[in-house]
């Protein structure tokens, strides 16, 4: 049995990096760069209003505070005009500067009386309220650096640069399997002991998020089911999801399965609670994860170990949970059982707040939770105010 920190380095260091292709902008969501992108303009591509106001060149306050207005500036619009000293021109927010300008001064610091504008801020600096040509990015420099996530914002910012297509990792293929005998196919079976699957939904939406495609299938606990349900399955896919059957039962067969399939096992349990039982094994270019059956332990194994995996496999630089340094909302006392262990929290008011109901078992809180905390082996009585890890969960 390993620690998680060792497990979590295992599969970082085990995840292949996949292939990459050119894509249209709009269909790198959720997608890592496979290169830098070079920005093909400078950004903001000329010197231009932060604010509507009124744009003027800065040593005509040298002769007073009221200035002529001689003309007006749309965004967009021409901004040849020629404003002269002692004079001002009309400017909306993101329209270009004439020349001949340097300095805006935003409309509610004015008066008007007719064409005469009166400054009521007369401590306004050279090039206040303008954005200089090149203030955020010069041409030929790298907008995005190679193993950049490209979020809602990233692909905002490289269409403001003109960039119409990037270079990015594929995406995995993964495919799902969920193994049992104890999974309701109607409401009656209800009454016999069963139970309705979720693992295997919940995995599907945790892909669905990373802009991944997915589908599960369940599979009966026997041996020869599910070995050639691999056999198959592992030919169509990057990576393999297997929930349940990873434990010592009688009638626990993902090891044995995979390993008649010829993968090996990189590591099986881990130091931690809830997700002990999680297995990592790989064959050639295919991994596969071996999750626990209890759905709140499949969710937190997926996000502290298969999430890094996938983001780690399509390039991204930061691959594992963003953490943070939070103290505790309320007192804890974490049994000495060795054990790291994984809560549902969120953060309120600056603090960690742990969620009630924490079963391995048990989903309730997990989708109240906004994150983690993680607190080592050893046992302890935790105090308010106590610093404690927390992994941000994506939402």
């Amino acid at each position: 049995m390993i620690s998680r920190e060792e497990a979590r380095a295992l599969v970082l260091k085990h995840a292949r990096l996949l292939s990459s292709e050119d894509v249209n902008l709009i269909a790198a969501a959720n997608l890592v760069l496979a290169s830098d992108v070079v920005s093909p303009i400078s950004h903001p591509g000329f010197d231009q209003s932060a604010m509507d106001g009124y744009c003027f060149n800065h040593i005509s306050l040298a002769q007073g505070f009221t200035l002529k207005q001689c003309g007006e500036i749309q965004a967009g619009g021409d901004s040849k005009i020629e404003v002269g000293v002692g004079e001002c021109a009309r400017i909306f927010t993101g329209a270009r500067l004439p020349s001949s300008c340097d300095t805006v001064i935003m409309q509610e610091q004015t008066s008007a009386d007719g064409d005469q504008i009166t400054f009521t801020n007369t401590a306004l600096k050279t090039a206040a309220n303008v954005r200089l040509e090149g203030e955020q990015l010069n041409k030929g420099e790298v907008a995005l650096a190679k193993g950049s996530l490209l979020n809602s914002a990233g692909i905002g910012f490289l269409a403001s640069l003109g960039v119409t297509e990037v270079s990015v990792s594929k995406k995995p293929s993964i495919h799902i399997i969920c193994t049992g005998n104890e999974f309701a196919e109607s409401k009656s079976d209800l009454n016999e002991g069963k139970i309705y699957e979720s693992n295997g939904q919940m995995l599907v939406a945790c892909l669905h998020h990373l802009g991944i495609e997915a589908v599960y299938e369940t599979c009966t606990d026997q041996l020869d089911t599910l070995t050639d349900l691999i056999s198959v399955r592992e030919k169509e896919s990057n990576l393999l999801l297997i929930t349940g059957g990873v434990s010592v039962g009688d009638y626990d067969f993902t090891v044995p399965a995979l390993e008649a399939n010829g993968f090996e096992t990189i590591f099986h349990k881990i130091n931690q609670k809830p997700g002990k039982p999680l297995l990592f094994s790989k064959k050639e270019e295919v991994a596969a994860f071996g999750l626990p059956g209890n759905p709140r332990a499949v969710l937190i194994c997926f996000y502290e170990y298969v999430h890094s995996y996938i983001l780690k496999s399509m390039g991204s630089l930061n691959p594992t949970l963003s953490a943070l340094q939070l103290p505790l909302a309320t007192n804890f006392k974490k049994k000495d059982d060795k054990r790291t262990h994984f809560l549902a929290a969120v953060i309120q008011k600056g603090q960690a707040l742990l969620l009630n109901v924490q079963g391995s078992h048990m989903l309730g809180s997990m989708a109240a939770a906004e994150g983690l905390v993680v607190l080592p082996p050893e046992g302890k009585d935790y105090h308010a105010g106590e610093l404690v890890e927390y992994h941000i969960i994506p939402q």
